[in-house]
């Protein structure tokens, strides 16, 4: 359930009569969007001058691009070589970049590194090794990235490392003359021998390959290790002062340890050990630093350990002070923004933007401006904040905001303009189960006439934390502008679970998963159809993750829908619990031990309920899907399938959780489009 959210921009008033005006405009087909330009990563250079960003697409890439923050110059390719240039973090001084990159490396096999890993020494010249993914669901590992440098005023770049198995990530000392970098255990020679044997059998929850820490000197240019207990660094920040990480640390390589079962702690720079444990059990986001050294950010777990909650955590008096736990808002990255500010980005019901904070109780403040990113951003010295954002007119750009305003840098995907794009509308109706507030995008397809009934889709989202927001809704995994573009209206709801209204909002499905979720969701279906929007006799309903469990839900519990498409669905929520590579930890969360609560895991799952479906519906999986198995999938359909349902399912060889193949990315999308149209006439 990996999470994505999308940027926005300011709500729109009440339903009304729109402009017809796209006729002439390209209808919106599956391989438009599977080929648009991708911006990623816009890292602002201390002096606040450049933005770095990542760009890939058609045309090649992932390099590296700079656009100048006053906008008065458009953005140019920076870093490009024959392999992929990702990850540009600015040195203190703004003079030069360090990056990762597969391209050919010179120190390969030069014979001039020396490591120690876990006992086991390696000199002179190191078998190559592939590298290592972070998780299995996280695609196709690809050949290993090394850090590079290279000067601000161009000329070649510099290779730093050559170490088996590449680097994850990496952070510069506050004074420039040292990086820190996550590196992957590697192989030893004699396991590489017997992977060349075939003797390749994994014992299980043993042998683990940890991400340790380690510090690379420019002077010396040697890097060594520094953590050499056993356990998995998951995120880490350097002091100012350069003699401490606060690092996030898990004690197995498992993905269910690295979102759920990690802690907060200090690490000596010097020695690497453990000097102080700030919080046991820790939420999965990032930790940074303050300027002064006094304190430090890292995420706590809400009431029932589902929503995270920032907290800024004073080192002196050991004080915690929690961020906004009661905002009606989702926070995503907090972050110093200058010496003395801290600033957040947040989602607020189906908006995202800014907020600021209180540095004495947490308190958040929103500004009339509201308006920005939903998780990332980047500060300079001087508080000009760069990030990703995406209005319902384009996809993600890169963007800047000051106390000038905001500025848009790049413009990746023009073509955009020529497309038959929907009027997107931030909606909200009351659920009938309890009178909450639900909040929702409404997509209107192009020429969309106030009185006429739509065919009409409901999408329902992953996570089940995650939310629909008001951007750009055209990318493989958000496909709805091809839906709205060929004459469907379409409706995102953000039901309870969602992010977007506070951490009591996001937990509100606990041990309710098809129950009050669903009937957020129908009561939103009843107001399209009460607005005279839906037609009722001609509705369908799909999503992928936890939006392909409500899928199965809905069509199980309900013959409402025409028409469904559940993709990578949770099927049965016990198996699942049994199988996900974020089990037990996620599961457990939400409905408790799998030992005492088997008859609650059976009462939520979709699988149990398959005689009450009549409902025509197409099952998209990966086979190499990690996260929802492909199992899941194949339960449903061979469930639906026995029973003598219409049912069709298509497997996607080598795929993980999110596609990553363009071919299968538009086969999938063809075939949703394909499929909703053979019902929907």
């Amino acid at each position: 359930m990996a999470k994505r959210l999308f940027a926005c921009v300011a709500a729109v008033s009440f339903l009304c009569v729109l402009d017809a005006g796209a006729q002439g405009h390209k209808t919106v087909e599956p391989a438009d969007i599977v080929n648009l330009q991708q911006v990623s990563d816009p890292q602002i250079s201390p002096d606040g001058r450049y933005v770095a960003f990542v760009k890939s697409g058609p045309e090649g890439g992932p390099h590296i691009w700079l656009v100048p923050v006053d906008g008065n110059s458009p953005a140019r390719p920076f870093i490009m070589s024959g392999g992929a240039d990702v990850s540009p973090r600015w040195s203190p001084d703004s003079k030069e970049i360090a990056f990762l990159s597969n391209r050919k490396n010179p120190l390969a096999g030069t014979g001039d590194f020396h490591f120690s890993v876990t006992g086991t020494n390696y000199k002179g010249k190191i078998p190559d090794q592939e590298e290592q993914p972070l998780a299995p669901n996280e695609g196709n590992p690809m050949p290993s990235k090394q850090i590079w440098l290279i000067s601000l005023d161009g000329g070649e770049a510099t290779p730093l490392t050559n170490v088996p198995g590449g680097i994850r990530s990496f952070e510069w000392s506050k004074d420039g003359k040292s990086l820190a970098f996550i590196h992957k255990d590697p192989f030893t020679a004699e396991e590489l021998k017997e992977k060349q044997e075939k003797k390749d059998q994994v014992l299980v929850n043993k042998n683990y390959k940890f991400d340790r820490l380690w510090i690379y000197d420019f002077q010396t240019r040697q890097a060594s290790l520094l953590t050499h207990d056993n356990m998995e660094i998951d995120a880490f920040a350097w002091s100012p002062d350069g003699t401490q990480f606060v690092a996030r640390v898990s004690p197995t390589t498992s993905y269910n340890d690295h979102w759920y079962v990690s802690s907060i702690v200090l690490l000596s720079a010097k020695t690497g050990a453990v000097e102080q444990t700030l919080l046991e059990h820790s939420s999965w986001t990032a930790v940074h630093w303050s300027p002064d050294g006094r304190s430090v950010l890292f995420g706590k777990r809400g009431p029932r350990g589902i929503a995270t909650i920032p907290v800024l955590y004073n080192l002196q008096t050991r004080n915690e002070i929690p961020i906004g736990p009661s905002y009606p808002a989702t926070i995503g990255e907090v972050a110093w923004t200058g010496n003395n500010s801290l600033t957040a980005a947040a989602i607020a019901d189906t908006s995202c933007g800014f907020l600021k904070i209180n540095l004495e109780n947490g308190g958040l403040t929103k500004p009339s401006d509201f308006t920005g990113p939903c998780e990332k951003f980047t500060s300079s010295e001087n508080g000009v904040l760069a990030y990703l954002r995406q209005t319902p007119e384009h996809p993600d750009d890169v963007y800047v905001h000051s106390q000038s305003g905001e500025r848009r840098l790049t413009r990746a995907n023009p073509q955009v303009a020529g497309w038959a794009l929907p009027t997107s509308q931030q909606i909200a109706w009351k659920s009938t189960k309890d009178g909450q507030t639900i909040h929702g995008i409404l997509l209107l397809p192009p020429g969309y006439q106030k009185g006429q009934r739509y065919k009409t889709i409901v999408q329902v989202h992953g996570g089940p934390e995650e939310a629909w927001v008001n951007g750009f809704h055209g990318e493989w995994y958000d496909w709805f502008a091809v839906l709205a573009s060929h004459g469907y209206v379409v409706l995102l709801p953000d039901p309870r679970g969602s992010d977007g209204q506070g951490a009591v909002f996001t937990e509100a499905n606990y041990r309710d998963w098809g129950y009050g979720d669903f009937q957020d969701i129908m009561d939103g279906v009843d107001w399209l159809v009460t607005k005279g929007i839906a037609d009722p006799g001609r509705l369908g309903i799909g999503g992928w993750s936890y939006g392909g469990f409500m899928t199965g839900w809905t069509i199980t519990h309900t013959d409402r829908f025409k028409v469904a498409v559940d993709g990578a669905g949770i099927a049965d929520v016990f198996s699942m619990a049994a199988t996900s590579d974020i089990a037990p930890s996620y599961f457990s969360e939400y409905f408790g031990p799998l030992a005492e609560n088997r008859s609650l895991y059976d009462a939520h799952s979709p699988v149990r309920f398959l005689e009450h479906c009549h409902t025509p519906v197409l099952v998209l999986a990966g086979e190499a899907d990690f996260r929802v198995p492909f199992s899941q999938s194949e339960e449903l359909y061979n469930g639906l399938h026995d029973l003598g349902r219409e049912a069709e399912m298509v497997a996607y060889p080598r795929e993980h959780h999110i596609f990553g193949e363009k071919a299968h990315q538009i086969d999938s999308l063809q075939r949703v489009l394909d499929w909703y149209a053979s019902y929907l006439h």
